[in-house]
């Protein structure tokens, strides 16, 4: 399998779904150049991409493409965060999840 690296920001709010067997799948959309990407994560990784990024993170993402033109996600790395006005946060300063769903 070849393996690429692309730039983009997350676009959509990002999906939890959990297979019949309890894998977690870990569903959102990239855009990249004017041109939007459904990405998946598979496994562990999947909760960690769900604490770290937020709608409207700039990331770094290595992955590999499937049958259906979808990007699986290899490794990620956060670039830029947003930084908005009225967050809420954690005791250690961290913020909170919003908008994360969980099936």
């Amino acid at each position: 399998m070849n393996t690429s690296i692309i730039t983009g920001k997350v676009v959509s709010d990002i999906k939890i779904i959990n297979t019949k067997n309890g894998h977690p799948f870990c569903r959102f959309t990239l855009l990249s150049n004017q041109q939007k990407f459904n990405c998946l994560i598979a496994g562990k990784k999947s909760f960690n991409f769900l604490y770290e990024v937020s709608l409207y993170t700039d990331i770094a993402i290595q992955f590999t493409s499937n049958d259906r033109n979808q990007l699986v996600v290899q490794k990620f790395k956060v670039l830029k965060t947003p930084a908005p006005f009225n967050s809420l946060f954690e005791y250690k300063g961290r913020k909170m999840p919003h908008k994360k769903v969980m099936l």
